[in-house]
Protein backbone atom coordinates (compact mmCIF):
# COMPACT_ATOMS: atom_id res chain seq x y z
CA UNK A 1 0.00 0.00 0.00
CA UNK A 2 1.46 3.01 -1.18
CA UNK A 3 2.06 5.90 1.80
CA UNK A 4 -0.58 8.40 0.63
CA UNK A 5 -3.02 5.04 0.15
CA UNK A 6 -2.42 4.34 4.04
CA UNK A 7 -2.82 8.06 5.13
CA UNK A 8 -6.02 7.96 3.11
CA UNK A 9 -7.30 4.63 4.64
CA UNK A 10 -6.29 5.79 8.34
CA UNK A 11 -7.92 9.27 8.29
CA UNK A 12 -11.03 7.21 6.51
CA UNK A 13 -11.42 4.38 9.34
CA UNK A 14 -11.05 7.35 11.82
CA UNK A 15 -13.53 9.15 10.78
CA UNK A 16 -16.38 5.72 10.41
CA UNK A 17 -15.09 4.68 13.78
CA UNK A 18 -16.16 8.10 15.47
CA UNK A 19 -19.73 7.80 13.25
CA UNK A 20 -20.37 3.85 14.17
CA UNK A 21 -19.43 4.31 17.70
CA UNK A 22 -21.31 7.94 18.26
CA UNK A 23 -24.44 6.04 17.02
CA UNK A 24 -24.06 3.02 19.31
CA UNK A 25 -23.46 5.42 22.23
CA UNK A 26 -26.52 7.38 21.63
CA UNK A 27 -28.60 5.79 24.59
CA UNK A 28 -31.64 7.82 25.14
CA UNK A 29 -32.76 5.69 27.88
CA UNK A 30 -29.88 6.29 29.86
CA UNK A 31 -31.48 9.17 32.44
CA UNK A 32 -34.52 6.79 32.63
CA UNK A 33 -33.26 2.97 32.14
CA UNK A 34 -34.41 2.35 35.88
CA UNK A 35 -37.73 4.27 35.20
CA UNK A 36 -38.51 2.16 32.22
CA UNK A 37 -37.24 -1.52 33.26
CA UNK A 38 -39.28 -1.49 36.39
CA UNK A 39 -42.46 -0.58 34.82
CA UNK A 40 -41.57 -3.38 32.83
CA UNK A 41 -42.27 -5.46 35.67
CA UNK A 42 -38.77 -5.81 37.71
CA UNK A 43 -37.59 -4.09 41.26
CA UNK A 44 -34.76 -1.68 41.58
CA UNK A 45 -32.76 -4.43 42.58
CA UNK A 46 -33.67 -7.01 40.12
CA UNK A 47 -32.20 -3.91 37.66
CA UNK A 48 -28.59 -3.84 39.67
CA UNK A 49 -28.66 -7.85 38.81
CA UNK A 50 -29.80 -7.76 35.09
CA UNK A 51 -26.55 -5.19 34.79
CA UNK A 52 -24.49 -7.93 37.05
CA UNK A 53 -25.51 -10.54 34.31
CA UNK A 54 -25.06 -8.25 31.60
CA UNK A 55 -21.08 -8.23 32.48
CA UNK A 56 -21.25 -12.02 33.31
CA UNK A 57 -22.69 -12.32 29.52
CA UNK A 58 -19.58 -9.90 28.04
CA UNK A 59 -17.10 -11.74 30.75
CA UNK A 60 -17.86 -15.09 28.70
CA UNK A 61 -16.77 -13.67 25.55
CA UNK A 62 -14.16 -11.35 25.91
CA UNK A 63 -11.32 -13.59 25.37
CA UNK A 64 -13.34 -15.59 22.41
CA UNK A 65 -13.81 -11.87 20.69
CA UNK A 66 -10.99 -10.34 21.53
CA UNK A 67 -8.50 -13.80 20.22
CA UNK A 68 -11.14 -13.68 16.89
CA UNK A 69 -10.03 -10.15 16.18
CA UNK A 70 -6.70 -10.89 16.02
CA UNK A 71 -6.64 -14.20 13.80
CA UNK A 72 -9.96 -13.33 11.71
CA UNK A 73 -10.86 -10.01 11.25
CA UNK A 74 -11.16 -6.69 13.42
CA UNK A 75 -13.41 -5.22 11.59
CA UNK A 76 -15.75 -8.13 11.05
CA UNK A 77 -15.75 -8.18 15.15
CA UNK A 78 -16.74 -4.45 14.90
CA UNK A 79 -19.49 -5.57 12.48
CA UNK A 80 -21.00 -8.06 14.33
CA UNK A 81 -20.78 -6.23 17.72
CA UNK A 82 -23.38 -3.40 16.15
CA UNK A 83 -25.70 -6.02 14.83
CA UNK A 84 -25.86 -8.06 18.01
CA UNK A 85 -26.49 -4.63 20.05
CA UNK A 86 -29.52 -3.79 17.66
CA UNK A 87 -30.71 -7.22 17.98
CA UNK A 88 -30.25 -6.32 22.31
CA UNK A 89 -32.20 -2.83 22.30
CA UNK A 90 -34.75 -4.27 19.96
CA UNK A 91 -35.31 -7.64 22.39
CA UNK A 92 -35.49 -5.00 25.31
CA UNK A 93 -38.23 -2.93 23.53
CA UNK A 94 -39.98 -5.92 22.96
CA UNK A 95 -39.25 -7.17 26.94
CA UNK A 96 -41.63 -7.50 29.50
CA UNK A 97 -40.37 -8.96 32.83
CA UNK A 98 -37.16 -10.20 34.63
CA UNK A 99 -36.05 -13.09 31.63
CA UNK A 100 -37.11 -10.92 28.38
CA UNK A 101 -34.97 -8.28 29.72
CA UNK A 102 -32.14 -10.47 31.11
CA UNK A 103 -31.92 -11.83 27.40
CA UNK A 104 -32.22 -8.45 25.59
CA UNK A 105 -28.98 -6.82 28.19
CA UNK A 106 -27.27 -10.11 27.65
CA UNK A 107 -26.77 -10.07 23.84
CA UNK A 108 -25.94 -6.00 24.91
CA UNK A 109 -23.44 -7.89 27.25
CA UNK A 110 -21.76 -9.77 24.17
CA UNK A 111 -21.77 -6.99 22.22
CA UNK A 112 -19.87 -4.92 24.70
CA UNK A 113 -17.47 -7.80 24.61
CA UNK A 114 -17.35 -7.52 20.94
CA UNK A 115 -16.68 -4.04 21.47
CA UNK A 116 -14.18 -3.88 23.96
CA UNK A 117 -10.84 -4.80 23.19
CA UNK A 118 -11.66 -4.95 19.28
CA UNK A 119 -12.41 -0.97 18.80
CA UNK A 120 -8.90 -0.14 20.81
CA UNK A 121 -6.85 -2.78 19.07
CA UNK A 122 -8.06 -1.52 15.92
CA UNK A 123 -7.65 2.25 16.52
CA UNK A 124 -3.87 1.65 17.21
CA UNK A 125 -3.09 -0.85 14.66
CA UNK A 126 -4.92 1.33 12.13
CA UNK A 127 -2.49 4.18 13.43
CA UNK A 128 0.66 1.76 13.35
CA UNK A 129 -0.54 1.80 9.43
CA UNK A 130 1.36 5.18 8.54
CA UNK A 131 3.20 5.10 11.80
CA UNK A 132 1.68 7.50 14.18
CA UNK A 133 0.51 4.85 17.22
CA UNK A 134 2.41 7.15 19.58
CA UNK A 135 -0.65 8.90 18.89
CA UNK A 136 -3.07 6.62 20.21
CA UNK A 137 -4.38 8.43 23.48
CA UNK A 138 -5.03 11.49 21.43
CA UNK A 139 -6.79 9.74 18.56
CA UNK A 140 -9.09 7.02 20.76
CA UNK A 141 -9.84 9.52 23.15
CA UNK A 142 -11.03 11.46 20.29
CA UNK A 143 -12.98 7.99 19.13
CA UNK A 144 -14.67 8.02 22.78
CA UNK A 145 -15.13 11.72 22.56
CA UNK A 146 -17.77 11.50 19.78
CA UNK A 147 -19.35 8.32 21.71
CA UNK A 148 -19.52 10.70 24.96
CA UNK A 149 -21.21 13.09 23.20
CA UNK A 150 -23.68 11.08 21.71
CA UNK A 151 -24.30 10.14 25.18
CA UNK A 152 -24.56 13.47 26.43
CA UNK A 153 -27.24 14.61 23.57
CA UNK A 154 -29.19 11.17 23.74
CA UNK A 155 -29.75 11.67 28.03
CA UNK A 156 -30.65 15.74 27.76
CA UNK A 157 -33.24 13.98 24.85
CA UNK A 158 -34.02 11.66 26.41
CA UNK A 159 -35.35 12.77 29.88
CA UNK A 160 -37.56 14.85 27.57
CA UNK A 161 -38.67 12.03 24.90
CA UNK A 162 -39.57 9.85 27.63
CA UNK A 163 -42.24 11.67 28.86
CA UNK A 164 -43.95 12.49 25.28
CA UNK A 165 -43.20 9.29 23.39
CA UNK A 166 -42.62 6.52 26.45
CA UNK A 167 -40.47 3.77 27.34
CA UNK A 168 -41.50 1.85 24.81
CA UNK A 169 -41.00 4.44 21.82
CA UNK A 170 -38.07 5.30 22.91
CA UNK A 171 -36.08 1.93 23.04
CA UNK A 172 -37.73 1.76 18.94
CA UNK A 173 -35.93 4.67 18.46
CA UNK A 174 -32.70 3.97 19.75
CA UNK A 175 -33.11 0.71 18.02
CA UNK A 176 -32.86 2.23 15.26
CA UNK A 177 -30.07 4.75 15.73
CA UNK A 178 -28.14 1.85 16.79
CA UNK A 179 -28.60 0.21 13.30
CA UNK A 180 -26.51 3.32 11.75
CA UNK A 181 -23.44 1.77 13.19
CA UNK A 182 -23.48 -1.22 11.32
CA UNK A 183 -23.50 0.21 8.32
CA UNK A 184 -20.69 3.02 9.54
CA UNK A 185 -18.32 -0.18 10.21
CA UNK A 186 -19.56 -2.10 6.97
CA UNK A 187 -17.02 0.70 5.43
CA UNK A 188 -14.04 -0.08 7.60
CA UNK A 189 -10.46 -0.53 5.75
CA UNK A 190 -9.61 -4.03 6.65
CA UNK A 191 -6.50 -4.80 8.43
CA UNK A 192 -5.01 -7.79 6.72
CA UNK A 193 -1.36 -6.99 8.23
CA UNK A 194 -2.14 -7.53 11.51
CA UNK A 195 -3.05 -11.10 11.34
CA UNK A 196 -2.23 -13.85 13.91
CA UNK A 197 -1.15 -17.04 12.20
CA UNK A 198 -1.02 -20.18 14.83
CA UNK A 199 0.34 -23.32 13.46
CA UNK A 200 1.23 -25.96 16.33
CA UNK A 201 -1.75 -25.69 18.79
CA UNK A 202 -5.74 -25.01 18.92
CA UNK A 203 -7.16 -21.94 18.93
CA UNK A 204 -8.18 -22.46 22.30
CA UNK A 205 -5.12 -22.98 23.63
CA UNK A 206 -3.27 -20.26 21.89
CA UNK A 207 -5.75 -17.74 23.34
CA UNK A 208 -5.33 -19.24 26.74
CA UNK A 209 -1.52 -19.00 26.90
CA UNK A 210 -2.23 -15.17 25.69
CA UNK A 211 -4.16 -15.03 28.47
CA UNK A 212 -2.35 -16.18 31.07
CA UNK A 213 1.03 -15.01 29.87
CA UNK A 214 -0.59 -11.22 30.34
CA UNK A 215 -1.55 -12.06 33.96
CA UNK A 216 1.74 -13.52 35.29
CA UNK A 217 3.29 -10.12 34.04
CA UNK A 218 3.96 -8.41 37.35
CA UNK A 219 3.43 -4.73 35.12
CA UNK A 220 0.35 -5.45 32.98
CA UNK A 221 -1.36 -6.92 35.41
CA UNK A 222 -1.41 -4.23 37.78
CA UNK A 223 -2.19 -1.95 34.51
CA UNK A 224 -5.24 -3.96 34.53
CA UNK A 225 -6.66 -5.00 37.72
CA UNK A 226 -6.13 -0.80 38.98
CA UNK A 227 -8.59 0.53 36.30
CA UNK A 228 -10.96 -2.90 36.56
CA UNK A 229 -11.59 -2.00 40.07
CA UNK A 230 -11.33 1.48 39.66
CA UNK A 231 -14.55 0.84 37.24
CA UNK A 232 -16.60 -1.66 39.45
CA UNK A 233 -16.85 1.18 41.80
CA UNK A 234 -17.87 4.18 39.39
CA UNK A 235 -20.06 1.63 37.74
CA UNK A 236 -22.50 1.23 40.39
CA UNK A 237 -22.38 5.00 41.64
CA UNK A 238 -23.24 5.70 38.01
CA UNK A 239 -26.57 3.32 38.23
CA UNK A 240 -27.42 3.97 41.91
CA UNK A 241 -27.55 7.92 41.01
CA UNK A 242 -30.87 7.51 39.97
CA UNK A 243 -32.82 5.37 43.19
CA UNK A 244 -30.89 8.09 45.70
CA UNK A 245 -32.54 10.96 43.58
CA UNK A 246 -36.53 8.98 43.39
CA UNK A 247 -35.84 8.17 47.33
CA UNK A 248 -34.72 12.25 48.35
CA UNK A 249 -37.78 13.52 45.61
CA UNK A 250 -35.42 14.80 43.05
CA UNK A 251 -38.10 15.80 40.36
CA UNK A 252 -37.87 13.44 37.43
CA UNK A 253 -37.32 15.92 34.95
CA UNK A 254 -33.49 16.56 36.42
CA UNK A 255 -32.78 13.28 36.08
CA UNK A 256 -31.64 13.81 32.36
CA UNK A 257 -29.85 17.18 33.73
CA UNK A 258 -27.76 15.09 36.00
CA UNK A 259 -26.80 12.17 33.57
CA UNK A 260 -26.37 15.11 31.26
CA UNK A 261 -23.41 16.55 33.16
CA UNK A 262 -22.10 13.16 33.73
CA UNK A 263 -21.80 12.45 29.99
CA UNK A 264 -20.94 15.50 29.75
CA UNK A 265 -17.86 15.52 31.42
CA UNK A 266 -17.18 11.88 30.34
CA UNK A 267 -16.57 13.66 26.78
CA UNK A 268 -14.63 16.38 28.26
CA UNK A 269 -12.44 13.78 29.78
CA UNK A 270 -11.71 11.61 26.79
CA UNK A 271 -11.22 14.55 24.53
CA UNK A 272 -8.68 16.37 26.42
CA UNK A 273 -7.04 13.07 28.30
CA UNK A 274 -3.87 13.25 26.63
CA UNK A 275 -3.39 16.98 27.91
CA UNK A 276 -4.49 16.00 31.46
CA UNK A 277 -2.00 12.87 31.50
CA UNK A 278 0.87 15.00 30.52
CA UNK A 279 0.23 17.94 32.68
CA UNK A 280 -0.61 16.00 35.76
CA UNK A 281 0.97 12.34 35.61
CA UNK A 282 -0.03 9.26 35.83
CA UNK A 283 0.26 8.87 39.42
CA UNK A 284 -1.31 12.00 40.30
CA UNK A 285 -4.56 10.85 38.66
CA UNK A 286 -4.57 7.82 39.81
CA UNK A 287 -4.51 9.27 43.82
CA UNK A 288 -6.98 11.74 43.06
CA UNK A 289 -9.21 9.35 41.50
CA UNK A 290 -9.76 7.34 44.04
CA UNK A 291 -9.94 10.09 46.90
CA UNK A 292 -13.14 11.42 44.53
CA UNK A 293 -14.70 7.71 44.61
CA UNK A 294 -14.59 7.46 48.39
CA UNK A 295 -15.83 11.43 48.22
CA UNK A 296 -18.69 10.68 45.80
CA UNK A 297 -19.87 7.60 48.46
CA UNK A 298 -19.69 9.80 51.04
CA UNK A 299 -21.90 12.17 49.42
CA UNK A 300 -24.38 9.71 48.12
CA UNK A 301 -24.76 8.76 52.04
CA UNK A 302 -25.42 12.09 52.97
CA UNK A 303 -27.52 13.79 50.33
CA UNK A 304 -30.16 10.36 51.64
CA UNK A 305 -30.51 12.18 55.26
CA UNK A 306 -30.06 15.89 54.66
CA UNK A 307 -33.96 17.51 54.13
CA UNK A 308 -32.05 20.58 52.60
CA UNK A 309 -33.22 20.33 49.09
CA UNK A 310 -30.27 22.62 48.22
CA UNK A 311 -28.06 20.25 49.83
CA UNK A 312 -29.20 17.80 48.36
CA UNK A 313 -29.29 18.72 44.31
CA UNK A 314 -25.40 20.13 45.45
CA UNK A 315 -24.53 16.22 46.82
CA UNK A 316 -26.18 14.57 43.62
CA UNK A 317 -24.10 16.35 41.53
CA UNK A 318 -21.45 15.20 43.01
CA UNK A 319 -22.15 11.67 42.94
CA UNK A 320 -23.00 12.50 38.78
CA UNK A 321 -19.87 14.20 38.83
CA UNK A 322 -17.36 11.20 39.96
CA UNK A 323 -18.36 7.89 37.90
CA UNK A 324 -17.19 10.35 34.37
CA UNK A 325 -13.38 9.82 35.42
CA UNK A 326 -13.43 6.34 34.54
CA UNK A 327 -13.29 7.03 31.03
CA UNK A 328 -10.16 9.64 32.10
CA UNK A 329 -8.31 6.23 33.85
CA UNK A 330 -9.21 3.40 31.22
CA UNK A 331 -7.82 5.87 28.26
CA UNK A 332 -4.72 6.24 30.52
CA UNK A 333 -3.85 2.69 31.43
CA UNK A 334 -5.62 1.70 28.59
CA UNK A 335 -2.42 3.19 26.51
CA UNK A 336 0.07 2.16 28.88
CA UNK A 337 -1.35 -1.44 28.44
CA UNK A 338 -1.01 -1.11 24.24
CA UNK A 339 2.75 0.38 24.85
CA UNK A 340 3.45 -3.33 25.97
CA UNK A 341 2.47 -5.73 24.01
CA UNK A 342 2.84 -7.04 20.50
CA UNK A 343 -0.16 -6.33 17.78
CA UNK A 344 -0.50 -9.61 16.68
CA UNK A 345 -1.63 -9.87 20.70
CA UNK A 346 -3.35 -7.31 20.66
CA UNK A 347 -6.58 -8.28 20.55
CA UNK A 348 -6.51 -10.53 22.93
CA UNK A 349 -4.88 -8.67 25.92
CA UNK A 350 -7.01 -5.96 25.81
CA UNK A 351 -9.83 -8.66 25.83
CA UNK A 352 -8.47 -10.07 29.03
CA UNK A 353 -8.06 -6.90 30.47
CA UNK A 354 -11.95 -5.93 29.72
CA UNK A 355 -13.10 -9.55 31.07
CA UNK A 356 -11.15 -8.88 34.48
CA UNK A 357 -13.56 -5.45 34.94
CA UNK A 358 -16.55 -7.50 33.51
CA UNK A 359 -15.79 -9.46 36.63
CA UNK A 360 -14.71 -7.05 38.93
CA UNK A 361 -18.15 -5.27 37.95
CA UNK A 362 -20.35 -8.16 37.98
CA UNK A 363 -19.36 -8.68 41.85
CA UNK A 364 -20.03 -5.09 42.96
CA UNK A 365 -23.66 -5.05 40.84
CA UNK A 366 -24.52 -8.59 42.44
CA UNK A 367 -23.69 -7.32 45.63
CA UNK A 368 -25.43 -4.28 45.57
CA UNK A 369 -28.65 -5.93 44.37
CA UNK A 370 -28.47 -8.20 47.79
CA UNK A 371 -27.77 -4.99 49.92
CA UNK A 372 -30.07 -2.56 48.11
CA UNK A 373 -33.14 -4.99 48.30
CA UNK A 374 -31.87 -6.40 51.52
CA UNK A 375 -30.77 -3.87 53.33
CA UNK A 376 -31.33 -0.35 51.55
CA UNK A 377 -29.68 2.15 49.66
CA UNK A 378 -27.68 3.83 53.07
CA UNK A 379 -26.22 0.04 54.03
CA UNK A 380 -25.56 -0.66 49.97
CA UNK A 381 -23.35 2.93 49.91
CA UNK A 382 -21.43 2.27 53.22
CA UNK A 383 -20.28 -1.14 52.36
CA UNK A 384 -18.75 0.65 49.14
CA UNK A 385 -17.44 3.42 51.44
CA UNK A 386 -15.72 0.22 53.34
CA UNK A 387 -14.75 -1.27 50.06
CA UNK A 388 -12.70 1.37 48.97
CA UNK A 389 -9.69 -0.43 51.06
CA UNK A 390 -9.02 -2.90 48.35
CA UNK A 391 -9.17 0.57 45.99
CA UNK A 392 -6.42 1.93 48.03
CA UNK A 393 -4.61 -1.44 47.82
CA UNK A 394 -4.61 -1.68 44.15
CA UNK A 395 -3.35 2.13 43.88
CA UNK A 396 -0.58 1.19 45.92
CA UNK A 397 0.67 -1.68 43.84
CA UNK A 398 0.82 0.30 40.69
CA UNK A 399 2.08 2.84 41.82
CA UNK A 400 5.59 1.42 41.57
CA UNK A 401 4.96 1.30 37.74
CA UNK A 402 3.51 4.46 37.39
CA UNK A 403 5.88 6.97 39.44
CA UNK A 404 5.80 10.41 37.61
Amino acid sequence: MQKTDKIKSVKSGLRLLRLGWFCHNFMLILPVIVLIYTQKGITVGDFFLIQGLFRLAAFLFEIPSGYMSDCLSRRRVLISAAAVATAGFATVAMAHGFWMIMLGEGLLGVSSALFSGTMEAYTYDLLKRNNTQQEFLKEFGEVATYGNIASFVATVLGGMLYAVIGGDSLLWTETTIAGIAIIAFLFLPELTEVKRVVNHKSALADAIGITVRTMKKTKLRNFIIFPALFGAFTIMLLWILQPIMETVSVPVSLFGIYVGVNQLERAILSKYAYKICDKLGNLTISVLSVLSVALCITAGILALHINNMVVIYILCAIVAAIPPLQALVGLQYNTLIHHCIKSTERGTVISTRAMVSTVFGAIILFASKFLVDGFGLTTALGCALVATVFLFRALHKVAIFIKD
